[in-house]
């Protein structure tokens, strides 16, 4: 037993000795982007709000496609799809029965079984939507995300600079101090060495006397 016990633990000494190069290697590469917290979550929140507002251009987009060259059918709602891609299968006006591979666009409130009106660009049948309903219908939860998030990466942001700040102003005045410190040794240094520069002359005055 004593003898499985050293040999675990040489095998994590071991691990150990490899992996400290590798931490120390990462800890130098992450510790830049720690002193840039504040402004890479402030990148953050921008990308992702950005992404957020290309949904919606996305949308305005396929809408544009359908209205230039809409057509409509009566779709009905398949089994085994998930809010973001609800599946329908509809025929279009030229007899084709398709079931779009992304899904039907907008589909709040559709349920398996259900039959719906659909709208579709004759061009492009994989662009289908529920009719009557647009790219305005996201509008509503893309602004409370970008909200919800902003809620966060301010507070946030803020936080990460105001700290930044602090730990910034405690160097500086430890460094004054250290200065001070210095600055002190070295009068002290010159005021004993000019006291003894003194005390010279007089020490061979007083032997010539």
């Amino acid at each position: 037993m004593t003898r499985l016990w050293e040999l675990l633990c040489a095998l994590l000494r071991r691990a150990r000795d490899r992996a400290a190069p590798v931490l120390a290697g990462a800890a130098a590469l992450v510790r830049p982007a720690g002193r840039r917290a504040p402004e890479i979550v402030v990148v953050v929140g921008v990308v992702i709000s950005v992404l957020l507002a290309l949904v919606l251009v996305g949308a305005a987009r396929n809408d544009a496609h359908i209205d230039a060259n809409r057509a409509q059918a009566v779709a009905e709602v398949l089994e085994g799809g998930s809010r973001p891609h609800t599946y329908v299968r509809f025929t279009t006006v030229e007899g084709a029965v398709l079931t779009p591979e992304k899904g039907v666009f907008y589909p709040r409130g559709l349920e398996p079984g259900q039959l719906v009106e659909v709208e579709y660009d004759r061009t492009d049948p994989e662009l289908v939507r529920v009719a009557g309903r647009t790219w305005a219908e996201g509008l509503v939860p893309v602004l409370l995300g970008l909200l919800g998030l902003w809620a966060v990466v301010g507070p946030a942001a803020w936080g990460l600079a105001r700290r930044r700040r602090r730990r910034r102003e405690a160097a500086q005045a430890t460094a004054a101090w250290r200065r001070r410190e210095e600055q002190r040794a070295r009068d002290a240094d010159g005021a004993e060495g000019s006291g003894g520069a003194d005390e010279e002359p007089e020490m061979a005055g007083t032997a010539r006397r």
